[in-house]
């Protein structure tokens, strides 16, 4: 895969992340009424709805941002870097929407339910950190 052709996939995928992002904020007026809390409506915590909206956002332009390094360096990362990117990237947020619905992703403890969202989240953490720094090393060795 080319450098033109890694950045092509990252942006796309990005853009869709920030695209997928902007439905949601519009998705989450809609349970909004004047007469219910700003944060919940229907048992679901809309303040955790709103982080994982900010939170693809950002990972969609941090693929971009990904994908122009590779694209200004010109290297070409193995495929499995760009997808490691892309799946943190994607995942990442989900811990957000577990809390959302009342399951804590952020701590490793509880019922199976809970500690395989935590674990998600631990590796998308992972996917994301692991990629950062293969491509960094990409761009050091050259």
């Amino acid at each position: 895969m080319t450098s033109l052709e890694s950045a092509k996939f990252l942006a796309l995928s990005g853009s869709i992340s920030i695209f997928f992002s902007a439905w949601i904020g519009v998705i989450m007026l809609f349970p909004r009424r004047p007469n219910r809390d700003a944060g919940e409506a229907g048992g679901v915590n809309f303040k955790q709805i709103g982080a994982a909206h900010i939170d693809w956002i950002m990972l969609g332009l941090m693929q971009g941002l990904a994908g122009l390094l590779i694209l200004l360096f010109a290297i070409t990362p193995a495929p499995y870097v760009l997808w490691l990117m892309a799946f943190g990237a994607w995942l990442n947020p989900l811990p957000y929407v577990f809390r959302a619905f009342g399951i804590n992703a952020f701590v490793f403890a509880g019922g199976p339910v809970q500690r395989s969202a935590a674990t998600l989240g631990g590796l998308s953490s992972t996917a994301i950190l692991v990629s950062w720094s293969l491509i960094f090393l990409s761009i050091a060795s050259r």
